[in-house]
């Protein structure tokens, strides 16, 4: 049985714009993001940070509870491009779209410098680089438009591994977007990867398959795909990971007034976030409503 996504009550703001003093820039915004419980059982939320003098960064903010009504408390800038690693850092840093998991005891944080890349954690704050794949933290290669950024992974019943991601493209004077999937069956190694959705009403620009979520809910797949054109987020349900329509809306179930959100369950209750007025996320609950 399908079931629909559907905001329950008012959302509430979890973290503000920080002031990062000599770093901040004209036209500083909040952008992707994720949250992870940590070992010591706080909440971390990291976000990308774009608009700063140096560029992108990525900040950390920490809660008590998912249901705390008062701001998290700001923990200060969580990393930034390494040109050690091969990162961006000229004429800009470029480090951005930070994705949580914790596997086997290990945390892990997924994030984009031109390539998917992977730090790693013992207790869900604090993270470093480490030499795990190829002798470096890239997860992923290729030298064409498939590079994907804006990563999210997670693990279905059979133990397999799902990377998604956003391409942007533009070539012989076309330009567009498309999300799309890898499997491992161990995040190191990666299949080639596979189209799983573009166009439709989210429109078919650069920016049109934005911060691609996958979640599994009684044994179907949603995707949530946000649009930086409409400023909406589309959800679309499949019985298979690969294919939630593609240049068609017929897999298309819903559509949410959130921008770039994240889709999580805790204690039995689902969450999901917007990024508001790019000022500060906000948080609501969520509940499946049968169809």
């Amino acid at each position: 049985m399908m079931h629909i996504p559907t905001l329950r009550g008012e959302g509430w703001r979890v973290c503000a714009l920080p002031d990062l003093g000599a770093l901040n820039g004209d036209a500083m915004n909040i952008v992707d993001h994720s949250f992870i419980q940590a070992i010591d059982g706080t909440w971390q939320l990291w976000a990308c940070m774009r608009g700063t003098k140096p560029g992108r960064i990525l900040y950390r903010w920490e809660g008590q509870s998912l249901e705390q009504k008062t701001l998290w408390t700001d923990k200060g800038i969580a990393a930034r491009a390494d040109a050690a690693w091969g990162e961006h850092v000229a004429p800009a840093e470029l480090i951005q779209a930070p994705f949580f998991l914790k596997h086997n005891g290990q945390y892990w944080c997924f994030y984009n410098c031109g390539e998917v890349r992977a730090m790693f954690s013992e207790d869900g704050k604090n993270y470093t680089r480490r030499r795990f794949h190829r002798d470096n933290n890239v997860l992923t290669h290729c030298n064409g438009p498939c590079r994907g950024r804006d990563a999210m992974v997670f693990r279905d019943d059979d133990g397999k591994w799902y990377l998604y991601t956003t391409v942007s493209y533009a070539f012989d004077g076309h330009s567009g977007a498309e999300v799309i999937v890898r499997s491992s069956d161990d995040l190191a190694f990666w299949s080639d990867h596979t189209v799983v959705n573009r166009g439709g009403v989210g429109g078919s620009g650069p920016v049109s398959c934005e911060s691609p979520f996958v979640v599994k809910h009684a044994g179907l797949y949603y995707l949530f795909r946000a649009s930086s054109i409409t400023f909406l987020t589309y959800v679309y349900c499949s019985k298979t990971p690969y294919n939630f329509g593609v240049d068609h809306d017929d897999k298309l179930i819903a559509t949410l007034p959130l921008k770039a959100p994240e889709v999580f369950e805790h204690a039995g209750q689902w969450y999901i976030s917007d990024l508001a007025d790019f000022k500060g996320i906000k948080l609501y609950r969520m509940e499946w409503v049968s169809q």
